[in-house]
């Protein structure tokens, strides 16, 4: 089984999210967060004590994260130190409220720069002509992306949101050339974990990240940069502001261009069911 989880902590933090408390995969969710740092040393036999679950059940919730096994699992030690780095070192910056204040300014004023009104028309053509829409984010990325899905509907535009706390390729396969895949990796991390599968679908695909490493141009047919700089692999008011920013102009030119005079929700083109799709709906009736 190929991994498809891009961060293992977001992918157990998806689980207590999306899980009741009593439930078997809260509950292991819960326990590997909390021993996260020792991951190394754990033991599965100790994991199914602790868990009241059995070595087999632990699989299968490895699996349904994305993991393989266990043993999977614990080769994502060294994810902790990352994340430790990542959120605490640019949250422990002296003066942080000036800092922050100035780096929000200043990214604002970049963003106006780069995202001019011809890029910002296209992409929301794109986005109007295309049958389907996907957002391609990490979970952790997702709450910006379900912002713009909410205000789009109202918009008449239903734009569907996939994250690597989902089956991925189930979603991907089926997009055509009159699909759009909207992929959002601000570090370009998700973006390249993310490769293989990006690459599968047939789709217009369209980047916004910081990143600026040339091998996004052999994926993707257009790539949007948030920042004139590359901002790779630190968490920057980019990662926390920058999408936020970004999804909020498009959103206004693309209500600006659509939205008819007295009308407040237009009528939904709905696409028809490709056929993988609809197979699908009928095995799962079955």
């Amino acid at each position: 089984m190929k991994r498809t989880a891009f961060s293992l902590m977001t992918a157990l933090l998806a689980v207590m999210n999306e899980s009741e408390p009593g439930d078997p995969y809260y509950v292991l969710a819960q326990y590997f967060l909390y021993h996260f740092d020792q991951l190394k040393e754990l033991n599965i036999y100790d994991v199914a004590d602790a868990c009241f679950v059995s070595r087999s059940g632990i699989r299968r919730f490895c699996q349904s994260i994305g993991f393989d096994n266990f043993s999977d699992i614990k080769a994502e030690a060294e994810e902790w130190k990352r994340q430790c780095n990542y959120f605490i070192g640019y949250g422990a910056r002296p003066q942080y409220k000036d800092y922050l204040s100035q780096q929000i300014t200043e990214m604002m004023e970049e963003i106006n720069r780069l995202i001019t009104p011809t890029v910002l028309n296209r992409l929301a053509e794109q986005i109007h002509a295309s049958r389907n829409v996907v957002l391609f984010t990490s979970d952790f990325s997702g709450m910006t992306a379900r912002g713009f899905q909410q205000s789009m509907v109202v918009m008449g535009k239903l734009v569907l949101i996939v994250t690597d706390a989902q089956n991925i390729p189930g979603y991907l396969q089926d997009l055509t050339e009159q699909d759009l895949l909207l992929t959002v990796s601000v570090t370009g991390n998700f973006a390249t974990v993310m490769e293989p599968l990006v690459r599968k679908t047939a789709a217009c695909k369209v980047l916004i990240t910081v990143n600026h490493d040339r091998c996004f141009w052999a994926m993707y047919d257009q790539v949007i940069y948030l920042s004139e700089k590359d901002n790779a692999n630190a968490r920057t008011v980019y990662s926390q502001y920058g999408t936020n920013y970004f999804f909020d102009i498009l959103y206004s030119c693309y209500v600006q261009k659509y939205l008819d005079n007295g009308r407040q929700q237009g009528p939904f083109s709905e696409p028809s069911l490709l056929e993988n799709t609809k197979n699908r709906v009928q095995k799962r009736l079955e």
